[in-house]
Protein backbone atom coordinates (compact mmCIF):
# COMPACT_ATOMS: atom_id res chain seq x y z
CA UNK A 1 0.00 0.00 0.00
CA UNK A 2 1.48 3.20 -0.94
CA UNK A 3 0.97 6.63 0.64
CA UNK A 4 0.94 9.67 -0.42
CA UNK A 5 1.29 13.29 0.11
CA UNK A 6 -1.51 16.23 0.27
CA UNK A 7 0.91 17.76 -2.15
CA UNK A 8 1.73 15.06 -4.14
CA UNK A 9 -2.71 14.50 -4.37
CA UNK A 10 -2.59 18.09 -5.36
CA UNK A 11 -0.36 17.97 -7.84
CA UNK A 12 -1.78 14.94 -9.43
CA UNK A 13 -5.22 16.75 -9.67
CA UNK A 14 -3.44 20.08 -10.87
CA UNK A 15 -1.68 17.60 -13.65
CA UNK A 16 -5.36 15.84 -14.58
CA UNK A 17 -7.05 19.07 -14.88
CA UNK A 18 -4.20 20.25 -16.92
CA UNK A 19 -4.41 17.18 -18.82
CA UNK A 20 -7.91 17.89 -19.64
CA UNK A 21 -7.34 21.32 -20.82
CA UNK A 22 -4.59 20.37 -22.75
CA UNK A 23 -6.60 17.90 -24.95
CA UNK A 24 -3.48 14.85 -23.35
CA UNK A 25 -0.77 16.74 -24.32
CA UNK A 26 1.75 15.55 -21.54
CA UNK A 27 4.75 18.23 -22.21
CA UNK A 28 1.67 21.10 -21.53
CA UNK A 29 0.27 19.66 -18.70
CA UNK A 30 3.78 18.89 -16.90
CA UNK A 31 4.65 22.30 -17.82
CA UNK A 32 1.63 24.24 -16.32
CA UNK A 33 1.87 21.77 -13.75
CA UNK A 34 5.07 22.53 -12.71
CA UNK A 35 6.09 19.04 -12.98
CA UNK A 36 8.48 17.08 -14.92
CA UNK A 37 7.59 14.60 -17.51
CA UNK A 38 9.73 11.83 -15.46
CA UNK A 39 7.41 12.48 -12.51
CA UNK A 40 4.20 12.27 -15.18
CA UNK A 41 5.89 8.24 -16.14
CA UNK A 42 6.39 7.35 -12.18
CA UNK A 43 3.23 8.80 -11.31
CA UNK A 44 1.48 6.62 -13.76
CA UNK A 45 3.37 3.68 -13.10
CA UNK A 46 3.25 3.71 -9.15
CA UNK A 47 0.08 5.10 -8.80
CA UNK A 48 -2.68 3.09 -10.87
CA UNK A 49 -5.65 4.84 -10.69
CA UNK A 50 -3.65 8.28 -11.54
CA UNK A 51 -2.98 5.93 -14.91
CA UNK A 52 -6.61 4.95 -14.92
CA UNK A 53 -7.41 8.44 -14.73
CA UNK A 54 -4.89 9.71 -17.25
CA UNK A 55 -6.11 6.67 -19.57
CA UNK A 56 -10.13 8.00 -19.50
CA UNK A 57 -8.83 11.61 -20.65
CA UNK A 58 -7.13 9.89 -23.24
CA UNK A 59 -10.24 7.65 -24.18
CA UNK A 60 -12.49 10.90 -23.88
CA UNK A 61 -10.10 13.03 -26.03
CA UNK A 62 -10.61 10.39 -28.43
CA UNK A 63 -14.21 9.83 -28.35
CA UNK A 64 -14.25 14.03 -29.07
CA UNK A 65 -11.84 13.27 -32.48
CA UNK A 66 -14.39 10.49 -33.81
CA UNK A 67 -17.18 12.83 -33.35
CA UNK A 68 -15.70 15.64 -34.82
CA UNK A 69 -14.56 13.21 -37.44
CA UNK A 70 -18.10 12.02 -38.16
CA UNK A 71 -19.88 15.88 -38.15
CA UNK A 72 -16.90 16.33 -40.55
CA UNK A 73 -18.57 13.22 -42.69
CA UNK A 74 -22.00 14.60 -41.97
CA UNK A 75 -20.70 17.75 -43.88
CA UNK A 76 -19.65 15.74 -47.05
CA UNK A 77 -16.04 16.37 -46.51
CA UNK A 78 -14.22 13.57 -48.59
CA UNK A 79 -11.20 13.73 -47.60
CA UNK A 80 -12.54 12.83 -44.14
CA UNK A 81 -14.94 10.33 -45.40
CA UNK A 82 -11.93 8.46 -46.92
CA UNK A 83 -10.42 8.10 -43.84
CA UNK A 84 -13.10 6.92 -42.40
CA UNK A 85 -13.20 4.30 -45.35
CA UNK A 86 -9.84 2.87 -44.92
CA UNK A 87 -9.78 2.57 -40.77
CA UNK A 88 -13.14 1.17 -40.42
CA UNK A 89 -13.98 -0.32 -43.94
CA UNK A 90 -11.16 -2.71 -43.96
CA UNK A 91 -13.65 -5.54 -44.17
CA UNK A 92 -15.65 -4.04 -46.66
CA UNK A 93 -12.55 -3.68 -48.69
CA UNK A 94 -12.11 -0.11 -48.64
CA UNK A 95 -8.31 -0.44 -48.16
CA UNK A 96 -5.40 0.69 -50.36
CA UNK A 97 -3.04 -1.40 -51.22
CA UNK A 98 -0.01 -1.56 -53.42
CA UNK A 99 0.12 -4.57 -55.95
CA UNK A 100 3.24 -5.93 -56.68
CA UNK A 101 2.33 -8.26 -59.93
CA UNK A 102 2.22 -7.57 -63.26
CA UNK A 103 -0.74 -7.13 -65.99
CA UNK A 104 -3.08 -9.99 -65.01
CA UNK A 105 -1.02 -10.99 -61.83
CA UNK A 106 2.45 -11.70 -63.94
CA UNK A 107 5.11 -12.01 -61.57
CA UNK A 108 7.59 -9.12 -62.12
CA UNK A 109 10.28 -10.53 -59.67
CA UNK A 110 11.34 -13.37 -56.78
CA UNK A 111 11.89 -12.54 -53.68
CA UNK A 112 14.65 -15.11 -51.95
CA UNK A 113 15.19 -14.59 -48.53
CA UNK A 114 18.99 -14.81 -48.00
CA UNK A 115 21.18 -16.14 -44.46
CA UNK A 116 23.80 -13.65 -44.46
CA UNK A 117 25.69 -15.40 -42.19
CA UNK A 118 25.49 -18.60 -44.01
CA UNK A 119 26.41 -16.64 -47.02
CA UNK A 120 29.98 -15.24 -44.98
CA UNK A 121 31.08 -18.00 -43.84
CA UNK A 122 30.87 -19.07 -47.50
CA UNK A 123 32.34 -16.01 -49.07
CA UNK A 124 35.70 -13.98 -48.37
CA UNK A 125 34.93 -10.07 -47.95
CA UNK A 126 36.92 -9.93 -51.18
CA UNK A 127 34.64 -12.23 -53.14
CA UNK A 128 31.53 -10.73 -51.89
CA UNK A 129 32.65 -7.37 -53.22
CA UNK A 130 32.01 -8.13 -56.70
CA UNK A 131 28.28 -9.44 -56.42
CA UNK A 132 27.98 -6.43 -54.21
CA UNK A 133 28.85 -4.16 -57.25
CA UNK A 134 27.62 -5.94 -60.20
CA UNK A 135 24.22 -7.74 -58.63
CA UNK A 136 25.83 -11.32 -59.46
CA UNK A 137 26.74 -13.88 -57.26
Amino acid sequence: MQIYSISNMKSKEKFLENFKLSLGNISISCEASGISRQTYYNWTKQDPDFANQCRDIEERNLDLAEMKLLNAIREGKTAELLFYLKTKGKKRGYVERQEITGAEGQQLFEVRIIDTAEQLENNTHEQSIPSLTTGQE
